[in-house]
């Protein structure tokens, strides 16, 4: 008989395999202007508003120098800018600019429009009680490795 966590890690990859294929994934379609890293830059931008390159790093584990490359591909895009610490800290925070804003929530639209399709033989229930799993499981994972993502509002109260 396979374990949970067997086929926990089967389906796992599995998942991460599909998701790279949604609109918002390594796979683009034709056409997106956003790569994977940009659309979860953009997105923690999104949730938990302005941060540091530092604080980027924090969340994402990923060393400040890959991010200041990837960063710094947003702002020559037009889809984040830099400021001044409005708490007078040294560090430039960053930004999701309008038209990241605007290029941000069209991809997303599309990749929720993807999954409501792939679901849309599922009870709503159903799709509740995968989403609260899905939280959990991340949720573990960030307490595990110290790296605390941050969850837009809309999302808090299991909305």
């Amino acid at each position: 008989m396979t374990s949970p966590i067997n086929r926990i890690e089967y389906e796992a990859m599995l998942f991460g395999r599909h998701l790279a294929m949604l609109p918002a994934g390594r796979s683009r379609r034709q056409g997106s202007l956003l790569d994977q890293s940009a659309y979860t830059l953009l997105s923690l931008l999104d949730a938990g508003g302005p941060a540091s390159l530092a604080e980027l790093a924090v969340a994402t584990g990923l060393d400040v120098s890959t991010l200041n490359r990837q960063t710094a591909a947003l702002r020559r895009s037009g889809l984040a800018e830099r400021f001044d610490d409005p708490d007078g800290g040294q560090a430039r925070k960053l930004r999701l600019s309008d038209d990241g804003r605007r290029l941000l929530t069209k991809e997303r639209s599309e990749s929720q429009e993807l999954l409501a399709d792939v679901l849309s033989h599922w009870p709503e229930r159903d799709q509740a009680q995968l989403a609260e799993l899905l939280a959990r499981y991340n949720r573990a994972i960030e307490e595990r490795s110290g790296r605390h993502w941050p969850r837009p509002a809309r999302d808090e109260g299991g909305a």
